[in-house]
């Protein structure tokens, strides 16, 4: 098989797996058309049609599915005999590759990566946009880093961290608009509302007290699916918001968010999870990260604002994912 041959079978998972010749192209540092040829030339070989290009997103004719199945698997099989060079010697060196969801990347690797990158300098680390997959053989990386539950797969699943939601405002906002003396205050607040990479938007806020429970619909004038969209009129004083303790730690330090109705607790708070791929937990490399990321996560547990709260526990998966992401990756992403 020729070194052609293999780069077009990159490429033709690289289109179904994203969707889109164009999307394709990004992930692969590469041109669309360049993809367009590639792909056309392999069918060209094989007699065969292997992409059905009639309708977005792009997926296999129905006789191909199965070779590309396979081709994916080859290409992931493929690449971790190339990195098994790196790892000769049990030194950890070598790149790792790692995909993660917007709340994971923007608020815990970049300090997370600056200290591997102090203690593993011969590591080279790869971060990719996850989107709404959380099934590493569709990614094709290594790991996946998420706030979230991971759905079962064939992989070593590991939660680094739990979390506890926290209903925020900057304390200008509380001093013009009251504190909230319960859950069902929110009601009247105008609230940043998070929509999760599978199309729900967060607006059920659930609280328990002692044994009671209680669920309040909020509203307001901002949906968005990227957190930091919500950080600004956040931080402006416009909104209140329920966020991950996790990712507001400077803003809770430095007092620029405070928090409310800290004698209930959320419920449905997403854990930080690790996905990693069972073949490779024993390479040094990836053997470094996990290691890191573990002690990362519970040094951040143990420095969690505000202090002198109860201790975090595990919580259960919202009805939501179970109908949404346990349904399987090619659901979910409809």
């Amino acid at each position: 098989m020729g070194i052609h041959k293999l780069r077009g079978l990159e490429y033709l998972v690289a289109a179904i797996d994203g969707g889109s010749f164009s999307a394709a192209a990004r992930r692969l540092g590469v041109s669309t058309p360049s993809v367009h040829r590639l792909v056309q030339a392999l069918e060209a070989e094989l007699g065969v049609a292997l992409i059905d290009r009639s309708a977005l997103p792009l997926r296999p004719t129905s006789h191909a599915s199965a070779y590309v199945d396979r081709a994916r698997g080859l290409l992931s099989e493929l690449r971790e005999l190339d990195a098994s060079l790196a790892d000769q010697g049990n030194a950890p060196r070598g790149t790792i590759s790692l995909a993660a969801d917007s709340v994971v990347r923007e608020y815990l690797l970049p300090d997370m990566i600056t200290a591997f990158h102090a203690c593993h300098p011969d590591i080279e680390v790869q971060v990719m946009e996850a989107g709404s997959v959380r099934d590493l053989a569709r990614l094709g990386t290594d790991m996946l880093m998420q706030s979230g539950w991971p759905p079962a797969q064939d992989a070593v699943l590991r939660t680094l961290a739990d979390t506890r939601w926290l209903v925020v405002a900057t304390p200008s906002y509380w001093i013009r608009h009251g504190e909230p003396k319960q859950p069902s205050d929110l009601a009247s607040h105008p609230c940043a509302l998070y929509r999760t990479p599978f199309g729900e938007v967060l607006s059920k806020w659930m609280f328990v007290r002692e044994g009671r429970k209680e669920t309040v619909d909020v509203d307001g004038w901002l949906v968005s699916d990227c957190r930091s969209v919500l950080d600004g009129p956040l931080l402006a004083g416009q909104v209140v918001a329920r966020i991950n303790d996790f990712s507001i730690r400077r803003a809770l330090g430095d007092g620029s968010l405070q928090p409310v109705l800290l004698d209930w607790t959320g419920l449905h708070s997403p854990p930080i999870s690790l996905v990693v791929k069972r073949s490779l937990t024993r390479q040094p490399r990836v053997r470094a990260w996990m290691d890191f990321a573990v002690e990362h996560a519970e040094r951040l547990a143990r420095q969690r604002l505000p202090a002198g709260l109860p201790a975090v526990r595990p919580s259960e998966r919202p009805e939501w994912w179970k109908r949404r992401v346990s349904a399987g990756p090619r659901d979910a992403a409809r």
